[in-house]
């Protein structure tokens, strides 16, 4: 009896697995859908500009005991603007976290979902807080708290970089990376 027990305690986890992942995408894809949608708002009203960015991200990872060699990650941003130096953000991506050989290695992903604020400092540097959710992509991984601070410098109007801490924290177990961040703004 026990062993059935376990194997449809094993069946619904699967299955439920699934369903996240399946929610999780409809999530993406909806929000892609809005992002480019206010994106396209942007082009036929700029009094209302929504400010829209893709980034790839690198950074060294600072977990303890150090168990992951590098982090990389890509996003992408919405920016509303809620006064002349100060925007509400969104942001969607993936972040992905290699394992050290001694550890077995491989990676290990997540999806950030994350709200902010972003603050500009002068025409060109800024400050960012972000907090949201990470979901990780290994089956069985469920979800953690995420934040990311930053600090940015835009180059132009069309590019910019910042120094990013990136975190997810469950159970009192932080997972995190200091890492650059590049981005091009639409």
């Amino acid at each position: 009896m026990c062993r059935d027990f376990r194997r449809i305690r094993e069946s619904l986890s699967k299955l439920f697995s699934k369903i996240k992942l399946r929610k999780m995408k409809k999530l993406i894809f909806v929000f892609a859908i809005v992002a480019f949608s206010t994106f396209s708002a942007k082009a036929q009203d700029d009094a209302k500009s929504v400010n829209l960015s893709i980034g790839a991200n690198i950074g060294i990872p600072t977990s303890s005991p150090s168990v992951y060699s590098l982090a990389w990650g890509v996003d992408l941003q919405a920016g509303f603007p809620v006064a002349s130096t100060t925007q509400i953000t969104a942001s969607a991506g993936y972040e992905n976290f290699t394992v050290k050989s001694k550890y077995g290695g491989g990676t290990n992903g997540f999806i950030p979902l994350l709200g902010g604020v972003k603050f500009n400092f002068g025409e060109k540097a800024y400050g960012h807080a972000q907090l949201g959710y990470g979901i990780s992509t290994a089956s069985g991984g469920g979800g953690a708290f995420a934040y990311a601070p930053s600090i940015g410098y835009y180059f132009s109007p069309k590019f910019d970089g910042s120094v990013k801490y990136l975190a997810f924290s469950k159970n009192s177990v932080t997972l995190g990376t200091i890492g650059v961040r590049l981005a091009y703004n639409f």
